[in-house]
């Protein structure tokens, strides 16, 4: 792949990751109003098997969007390994280069688990 196609390579994941993490807010956004709105449903006298359900749907979207994530973290790491020649010596580039990927990919392991976990908590407990 040429330095032009890897840096467009690594553009397009890069949007990738903004639309996941705009999925993400939103989706889990929409599954605490859902809590909140349907306290009746999910709360202390709700039943089991849709709390259930809610808790399913919770942890599949928060999978979906963690591997739509770590993805696009993962391919931004390897584009950043095949920056050369005059992109290389620029400043956005060394820096692009030395970025802590393996740090982001982790910050959004830990933060989907959190999340997912905070999601299924509220409704059991």
């Amino acid at each position: 792949m040429t330095n032009a196609n890897s840096v467009a390579w690594g553009a397009l994941r890069g949007r990738d990751l903004v639309a996941g993490f705009g999925f993400f807010i939103f989706l889990n956004t929409a599954l605490l109003a859902l809590i909140v709105l349907g306290a009746e449903i999910l709360g202390d006298e709700g039943s089991h098997d849709t709390k259930v359900v809610f808790a399913i749907i919770a942890i599949a979207v928060n999978l979906l969007l963690w591997i739509w994530n770590d993805s696009a973290i993962k391919d931004s790491a390897a584009s950043s390994q095949d920056i050369s020649g005059a992109d290389l010596e620029t400043k956005i580039g060394q820096e692009f280069v030395k970025a802590p990927w393996a740090i982001y990919r982790g910050l959004v392991l830990v933060i989907a688990i959190v999340v997912t976990g905070s999601l299924v908590y509220g409704v059991f407990w």
